[in-house]
């Protein structure tokens, strides 16, 4: 009787221990992912993972390495198990072989099992591999029935591949091992180190440990990849070199310069593709060259990871993903289907710059929570297009990112939208985030925050919060406090604005005239489209156009309801006006009615193509 009432005492112990950690329900909640940052410290895991042709399953074990809190707390892995899957068998806890205790998608370890400082949990597992709709996806080439695997785990599918903290501020280093069949090769985050012949029919790739990463950038790609390779370029020749500098020096530098070289990328394609490859490979890898320097510059830090690897996966779910050394991008995107016009060679390009610029801003640096996904995505949308500014001078690289606000702008006119920043109390719900708000207005906004603070003081703010924050996580507010200091101003009423309020400013410009038709009393006036109150500081460049054809243009910030732009005023008479030349702002700006019928009458007063593609945007919209 003793002995049942101290088994059912030490139960209930343990029931209260569970009970205790807070957050704990399917999926990730926000506050189990904050309770586990305070309490848990310097994650490692060491996955050894079998992955067999034809295979639905993938096998492995996965040694965890944890340093716990002086107040030891439970240890709560994350693990979404599918239906049909062998349990977890083998579970050790430093070393004492324990019964796993799997509760609402998690695997618990009770804390008397655990200690304060370093501690070490081993198991093995199994998870599916399916043709669609799973973490790990298997292709089978129709062409020639060739096999590849690849996984893909954002926001928070790591966990039903493997348990892991599956949260993105928790980072670890990974070590990895795969077993593959022979004629395969594999591409994961880090170098391999080493390979070694299993048997006649299997072989193992050991990759080096990475840096600290996210869960969700974790990844690897395996099957009968080509990598392609490209004849030296002329700059590997003194001539050639010497040509480059010249032409570099002539285009002039995004920052300083690179102390080091940039790192060497590899392209990987499946092997039926080849051919089609090889014509491509020259452009990609050159651009990707160019780009890496370029954010070497601008960002005045060295690419954050031992190597970069560009793998082209046929029918995948994104464009492309920035996995940390090792970005995965759809086939297509890179390999033209029919002969590209300039609109699919400049997107190409700036999916190439986008996914590059996330291996600093998502990868070495990377949001806290994923309520903060409109960080890094606008950042890169946003970099790219300045990349693609200063190395595709030829291409109309602001009329394709107006483009992407013209999508913004259809939604932030509707009851439906939201703002930048969207609470998210479970990671389960992170993929809802995705969508014109977070890829058209988040980098308009940061558009915005350059030419508020002014783009030396915008770059030196970035550089400051990426050395700040290097391999380690932040927010948005982190973003802010860089660029209070390096612009010497308060900010937060400008970021509240924009990042927290949904919707967005119609904007319009307004005169009196003097008795000679000059403007006076110019002002720019501002009201929320949605009727909800409220206005966003913002800094506008104003143009106007005498009758004369003699132009002028003024920068102009918005503070209120209603702004004086005295610059305009005793111009000679306007013949056509527009509130956001250079389209720096984010709202719905409209055509005064003398402006509109300017315009109609003689559209072709208006110069240029991305002020065309304005001011006839505006047109439609007055």
């Amino acid at each position: 009787m003793r002995g049942a009432v101290l088994a059912l005492t030490a139960g209930l112990m343990a029931s209260a221990a569970v009970a205790a950690v807070p957050g704990l329900e399917p999926g990730v909640s926000r506050e189990l992912a904050q309770w586990r940052a305070k309490h848990y410290r310097d994650v490692r895991y060491a996955l050894a993972i079998s992955v067999t042709a034809g295979a639905t399953k993938l096998a492995g074990t996965t040694t965890v390495e944890v340093t716990l809190s002086p107040t030891v707390p439970d240890l709560v892995l994350d693990w979404r198990t599918s239906p049909g899957a062998a349990p977890v068998v083998q579970l050790r806890v430093n070393g004492k072989r324990v019964k796993a205790k799997l509760e609402r998608e998690h695997l618990i370890v009770p804390a008397r099992l655990l200690r304060a400082g370093r501690n070490r949990i081993r198991l093995s597992f199994e998870s599916p591999i399916a043709l669609s709709g799973s973490a790990v996806t298997r292709y089978v080439d129709r062409e020639d029935g060739s096999e590849y695997v690849y996984t893909l785990f954002v926001p928070s599918d790591a966990s039903s591949a493997f348990p892991c903290f599956d949260q993105p501020d928790l980072k670890a280093r990974f070590s990895l091992e795969l077993v593959v069949p022979r004629a395969w090769t594999a591409v994961g985050n880090a170098p391999i180190a080493a390979t070694q012949e299993v048997s006649s029919s299997l072989r193992r790739f050991r990759f080096a440990a990475t840096p600290p990463i996210s869960t969700y950038l974790f990844a690897f790609a395996a099957g009968p990849f080509a990598e392609v390779q490209v004849p030296a370029s002329p700059q590997s020749t003194p001539a050639g070199r010497k040509t480059a500098r010249a032409r570099q020096a002539a285009k002039g530098r995004a920052g300083s310069p690179a102390k080091e070289k940039a790192a060497e990328t590899r392209l990987f394609v499946r092997k039926s593709q080849l051919a089609r490859a090889r014509t491509e490979a020259p452009e990609v890898l050159r651009l990707n060259r160019e780009s890496l320097r370029w954010f070497e510059r601008y960002f005045d830090s060295r690419f954050p990871f031992p190597k970069y690897d560009l793998v082209l996966v046929p029918e995948f779910a994104y464009g492309g993903m920035e996995h940390a050394g090792a970005t995965f991008l759809r086939e297509d995107a890179v390999l033209f289907p029919s002969t590209p016009n300039e609109t699919d060679i400049l997107a190409r390009a700036q999916l190439l710059f986008h996914e590059t610029s996330h291996q600093w801003f998502g990868d070495s640096v990377t949001m806290r929570w994923f309520d903060d996904l409109w960080l890094k995505e606008g950042f890169a949308n946003f970099m790219a297009a300045k990349a693609a500014e200063a190395l595709l001078p030829t291409h109309s690289v602001w009329n394709a990112f107006h483009a992407l606000k013209t999508g913004a702008y259809r939604t932030d006119v509707t009851q439906g939208t939201t703002p930048i920043y969207r609470p998210l109390a479970n990671l389960s719900a992170g993929k809802s985030a995705y969508g014109n708000i977070v890829y058209g207005k988040a980098p308009a906004v940061l558009r915005q925050a350059e030419f508020y603070v002014g783009a030396r003081v915008f770059r030196r703010a970035v550089r400051q919060f990426l050395k700040a924050h290097a391999y380690a996580a932040a927010d948005w507010n982190d973003l802010v406090t860089a660029l209070e200091r390096a612009s010497g101003r308060k900010l937060k009423r400008w970021a509240e604005a924009w990042v927290k309020r949904r919707g967005m400013p119609e904007v319009r410009i307004a005169w009196d005239t003097d008795r000679d038709g000059r403007p006076k009393n110019t002002v720019l006036e501002q009201h929320n489209v949605l009727n909800e109150g409220g206005t966003w500081p913002m800094k506008l460049r104003v143009f106007a156009l005498s009758e004369s054809g003699l132009p002028r243009s003024a920068d102009a910030l918005l503070r209120s309801a209603s702004t004086s732009v005295r610059a305009i005023d005793g111009m000679p008479e306007i013949d056509f006006a527009f509130a956001n030349f250079g389209d720096y702002g984010y709202g719905r700006f409209l055509l005064d009615p003398m402006s509109r019928d300017a315009v109609l009458a003689r559209p072709e007063i208006v110069q240029g193509d991305l002020l065309r593609a304005l001011v006839f945007g505006s047109l439609w919209e007055s």
